[in-house]
């Protein structure tokens, strides 16, 4: 489903006559539309087609534009809801109701929505696809306010992955004001690193961090007699055990696997064979793994990976990140 070329059926604002509404009802009741909210409908075999991770962010985008049709001003989308349009990670299952900022509190309580009162600067908005919504460095400060700080983490890391100068991450935070969660703010963008290139590498950092591993180094270049094997995920210099974090999407992904899953399989067991002959250890998971610092950690220690003796500080983690620069900006 395209979530900006849906065609959104509107019942709400007087735009189509009481025969054409008692349509739309009975078109409803019969399982043709899908009510999207309150007087907003869309075609239902649409809807339901869009299933999994994607399809999930793709309703969000027509939950947002359906909000904005009906509402009495143009609403600024904010905290996951702007994650969405941003495409940045989003943490757990908070696309069920969409997020808004308001500047009165007596403005809450909308049908499907999530509201805060927070202040927004006209500098701090962007439009996107006709929508308004919080700009990107203010929307990763949000979700880290918010909490968990992971979610605050996975957007600045995918910010800075993308070439966003840190510079405008911490005038974010300057911008933000006084926050609740500002000590956790200021971990998010001290700890944010460019070389964390997906959600489950920002995850998996965090986690190392938490089981009080030394910081490692991020997309590190593995070489076999000068030529290049791989560009491992993580690599610990002491021990030198390399870390990688996986998914099925590698394999079952045409794009990524443009030969087919068995192919892509054979290549990457070779590439694994090699890259096991060039490291004293490799530790290989999936996310959800890398998001249970108890799962981990026995995993890690089967490759030779353990806490460092001295256990390092998140500022020990953030002098690193400062110093890195993206592999790839895009």
């Amino acid at each position: 489903m395209d979530p900006w070329s849906i065609e959104l059926i509107v019942t709400a604002t007087g735009r189509i006559d009481d025969a054409e509404r008692r349509a739309v009802s009975r078109d409803v009741e019969r399982g043709l539309l899908h009510r999207v909210r309150r007087g907003v409908q869309v075609d239902a075999a649409e809807w339901e087609g869009a299933t999994g991770p994607d399809g999930e962010r793709a309703r969000h985008v027509v939950a947002m534009r359906a909000l904005a049709e009906v509402a009495p001003r143009p609403p600024v989308f904010s905290h996951w809801s702007a994650a969405v349009l941003h495409g940045l990670p989003t943490v757990g299952r908070r696309l069920d109701r969409v997020h808004v900022l308001v500047q009165d509190d007596r403005l809450r309580g909308v049908q499907g929505t999530c509201a805060r009162v927070l202040p927004v600067q006209p500098g701090e908005v962007v439009r996107m696809g006709g929508l308004l919504a919080t700009g990107s460095a203010r929307t990763a400060i949000d979700l880290a306010d918010a909490g968990p700080i992971v979610g605050g983490i996975m957007a600045a890391d995918a910010l800075l992955a993308a070439g966003l100068p840190r510079a405008l991450l911490e005038q974010a935070v300057d911008l933000a004001g006084p926050r609740k969660g500002r000590r956790r703010i200021d971990d998010a963008v001290a700890f944010a690193h460019p070389g964390a290139e997906s959600a489950a590498e920002s995850q998996n950092r965090w986690s190392m961090h938490l089981l009080g591993l030394a910081p490692q180094q991020l997309q590190h270049r593995v070489l076999d007699r000068g030529r290049l094997v791989a560009v491992v995920d993580t690599w610990d210099e002491e021990s030198d055990v390399a870390c990688e974090v996986d998914g099925d999407v590698k394999y079952l992904d045409p794009v990524m696997a443009p030969a087919g899953a068995g192919r892509a399989v054979i290549a990457e067991k070779q590439r694994e064979d090699l890259l096991r002959s060039c490291v004293a250890g490799l530790a290989r998971y999936g996310y959800a793994v890398a998001a249970d610092p108890v799962r981990l950690r026995p995993v890690l220690a089967r490759a030779g990976l353990h806490p460092a003796r001295v256990r390092p500080a998140l500022a020990d983690w953030a002098r690193e990140a400062r110093a890195a620069r993206p592999r790839r900006p895009r």
